[in-house]
């Protein structure tokens, strides 16, 4: 069982941490544990009591009604709140904060559960970019990184790319492809959900990719890019690196691989800079990303 602290309740809830202690010392809502010096932490039941009371309160209720609620009474409206979350795109938020306890008491049931419901109502594209991707924030593991309880950002990380992985492999080949891809990370780059999803998508709009992952040698890269002479390069920048480094790269793809579409994603503004004066593409959304699958002159 893990504990938090109340800053990790903060980050992980989106409350701040002076309304949680209101909330727990006017209408004791959560119970913590205190230190020998006095300083309280909080384990996983008070972590996902935490969440369902943000969930309730996201939907009107007031917190001097929630506080009364029983156990059972709180799971009975948390359980109204999630189906109709599934019955439309309004209540995303609700699905998050499931997420959240799913991750936080390492639940790969329920975890299982909310995503393929998610995929059912809303399809694969809609449920990362409403719910996978700001989970993702949330956590710190995406384009937000702050460490925070690592053992479980790569829980929830290692389950998302096996939903990933197996919808990928569901897709059929692609034969007689007009566009043919390279994705790969940098030597440097580890965090590969995003370049797993683009993967879905070109796989998805009958394209050939030839997925590398992560932590890919340059030379390498080279090495396939000769073989297989794509017609698109594709790279994702999500980690902190140093700039030099990337500034770099982007020239030598540009110099070394003129006769395919480089595009990356993600970047600081000198980044985009660099790659906008090298004539490489920036894929900022996945609606541009589909621009470029769907173009005929692509």
């Amino acid at each position: 069982m893990a504990l938090y602290s109340i800053k990790d309740l903060e980050r992980i809830s989106n409350q701040k941490a002076h309304t949680i202690r209101i909330w727990e010392q006017r209408y004791g809502l959560l119970e913590p544990e205190r230190t020998e010096t006095n300083i309280r932490f909080y384990d996983d039941i008070q972590l996902k009591k935490l969440l369902n009371v943000c969930t309730l309160m996201s939907k009107g209720m007031k917190i001097s009604h929630i506080s009364k609620l029983s156990k059972l009474e709180m799971a009975i409206e948390i359980d109204k709140i999630i189906t109709e979350s599934f019955q439309n795109e309004k209540h995303v938020e609700v699905i998050i904060n499931q997420a959240l306890i799913s991750l936080s008491t390492y639940d790969q049931p329920l975890f299982d559960e909310l995503f393929s419901n998610a995929v059912t109502r809303f399809g694969m594209a809609k449920t990362y970019t409403k719910i996978i991707y700001p989970l993702l924030v949330r956590t710190g593991l995406m384009w937000v990184k702050d460490d925070l309880l690592p053992a479980q950002e790569h829980f929830l990380s290692n389950l998302i790319k096996q939903k990933l992985f197996s919808a990928i492999d569901a897709l059929p080949l692609p034969r007689n492809a007009d566009q043919s891809w390279i994705l790969f990370l940098n030597e440097s780059e580890d965090h590969e959900i995003g370049l797993l999803f683009a993967n879905y998508l070109i796989r998805q709009h009958g394209k050939k990719v030839i997925y590398l992952g992560q932590r890919v040698p340059y030379d390498n890269l080279t090495n396939v890019v000769k073989h297989c002479n794509p017609t698109h390069i594709y790279s994702f920048f999500v980690r902190n690196q140093y700039e030099n480094d990337l500034a770099e790269l982007i020239t030598k793809l540009s110099a070394d691989f003129g006769s395919s579409m480089i595009c990356i994603s993600g970047g600081d503004q000198n980044i985009q800079k660099i790659a906008e004066e090298n004539n490489i593409m920036q894929i900022k959304t996945i609606d541009s990303l589909i621009e470029i699958l769907t173009s005929a002159h692509a």
